[in-house]
This record gives C-alpha cells, sequence and structure tokens, in this order.
C-alpha cells in the first residue's frame, strides 16, 4: 500500500506525516448533523456532481445556522469558496468510469476551526500538488491554487486506492 501526504499552511507549505492526528480516518456515516455553538459534524456519501455540489454547500449553511454565524461571515465564505473548488475537481476526477465507491465528506467544527475531509477513489493527484495559479490564459488548473490560498491548511495523501483531502479554516 502506497502513501502520499502533503499538506499547505499559510505559509509555508510543508509537507505532514501521515501519523500526525490531523490525518485521523472519518468513520463512514450517513448524514449525521451534531451541533451546539462551540461544535459540528455533518457527514455524507455522494456520488454525483451536482448532488455532491448541493451537500457541500448545505453542510455549510447548517454549519452556519448551528454556531450562529452571520451570512456575511468572510472567514466562512472564504472556507465555502474553496470547498466548492476541491469538491468539483474531486466528483469530476475523483470517481473513474465503473466504480462503485462513492465520496465520503466529513464536515466538522470545533474550537473556532472548520475542517473538511474528502475521500475519493480517483487517480493519485501528486502531479498536480505544485502548481502554482497557472497563467491568465490556461483555461484551467486555477481550482487548487485558488483553494490553497483561502485556507489556512490544504492537506493531501493517497492512502492506497484513495485520496484524502482535507481543508482547515480558522474562523
Amino acid at each position: 500500500m502506497s502513501r502520499l501526504a502533503w499538506c499547505w499552511s499559510s505559509p509555508p507549505w510543508t509537507a505532514c506525516s501521515r501519523t500526525s492526528p490531523q490525518w485521523r480516518k472519518p468513520s463512514l456515516a450517513s448524514k449525521a448533523v451534531r451541533t451546539s455553538h462551540e461544535q459540528f459534524e455533518f457527514r455524507a456519501t455522494f456520488s454525483e456532481l451536482e448532488e455532491g455540489l448541493d451537500v457541500l454547500h448545505r453542510s455549510v449553511q447548517r454549519l452556519r445556522a448551528a454556531t450562529g454565524r452571520a451570512p456575511d461571515d468572510r472567514a466562512l465564505m472564504l472556507f465555502e469558496t474553496a470547498l466548492g473548488e476541491i469538491g468539483s475537481n474531486v466528483l469530476t476526477h475523483g470517481r473513474p468510469p465503473g466504480t462503485e465507491r462513492p465520496v465520503e465528506y466529513a464536515l466538522r467544527f470545533d474550537g473556532g476551526t472548520v475542517v473538511a475531509s474528502l475521500d475519493d477513489s480517483g487517480s493519485p493527484v501528486h502531479e498536480h500538488l505544485a502548481r502554482e495559479m497557472p497563467a491568465h490564459h490556461s483555461e484551467s488548473g486555477r481550482g487548487l491554487a485558488m483553494a490553497r490560498s483561502l485556507l489556512d491548511e490544504l492537506g493531501y495523501e493517497r492512502d492506497g486506492e484513495v485520496n484524502r483531502w482535507r481543508l482547515v479554516k480558522r474562523l
């Protein structure tokens, strides 16, 4: 089983270890919400792009409502934008034709920090991880660079046949 892990912090971007606590794999569960003003948790699985993006958006709406954050909370808006970018990439590239494994998603808020994790069974993406913002005339490739700039941390790990993404924003 091969493993590859990367973690970007604003700034600098650094490699991280699979053994650090931030890489605990979320347990599988159907949609569940646990809330308080201090904690929030949401889990889901999905397979289709439109369905998945709706779930990601609704989960952030639920987080906002559960924690009493204003609709114009800038940090949460930046997080949601990055989540949409990474989520769109995962849903577009993370499900090879013929796969039955859905994307697994977890969103947690605790102690003023929001953390999302997305697991997919697509091809490894390490060849794209070093990319900076592409040239202005490029038609693609901006999502990952943009997400990095909007988050406090963006982590990626290849664990066997699974890509694991971790997005962190301190609110």
